[in-house]
């Protein structure tokens, strides 16, 4: 038997390629539906796994989330140290200007001391401390002279 066309050697070899062909055929469908199969398996299983990614990205928002704002808390308390720490410092800072203009004075007076002979720190400390001598015609110790407004002027 020859599949050569043109030969025909019996009755019974086109019932042959019929049966061949239809074997064909089954075989084919029968390979479709498992290729379908697998490939129905195979969507079922991708999406299986992305509804777990899903579901794991979803936990990991959440944590993110959780960390992000006891971050942001965690922020405002640092600012607020900072805010804090920097008023100190302007604090410290002026205080610092304040010792150091103390001791310049300090230098001042050893200076002047040391330039009048017979006079001590003592003498020259008391004459800071005292209260300048107030005529009774001046304002609290300007030297201005106070100005009297007659009645008659405030009466306009």
């Amino acid at each position: 038997m020859s599949n050569v066309p043109g030969m025909m050697s019996s009755g019974s070899e086109p019932d042959a390629q019929g049966v061949n062909v239809d074997e064909k055929k089954r075989k084919r469908m029968i390979s479709n539906r498992e290729s379908a199969r697998r490939s129905r398996m195979k969507k079922q299983k991708l999406l299986e796994d992305l509804v777990t990614e899903v579901a794991s990205l979803k936990v990991q928002i959440h944590n993110n989330t959780s960390k992000y704002e006891a971050l942001m808390q965690k922020i405002v308390v640092l600012e607020s140290e900072n805010n804090a720490l920097k008023v100190q410092q302007m604090e410290l800072a002026q205080y610092l200007k304040n010792l150091q203009l103390m001791q310049t004075q300090m230098e001042l007076l050893e200076f002047n001391l040391m330039n009048q002979p017979g006079r001590t720190l003592c003498d020259i400390i008391v004459d800071i401390n005292e209260p300048p001598k107030v005529q009774s015609w001046q304002c609290h110790g300007s030297n201005q002279p106070a100005i009297m407004a007659s009645t008659e002027m405030l009466n306009y």
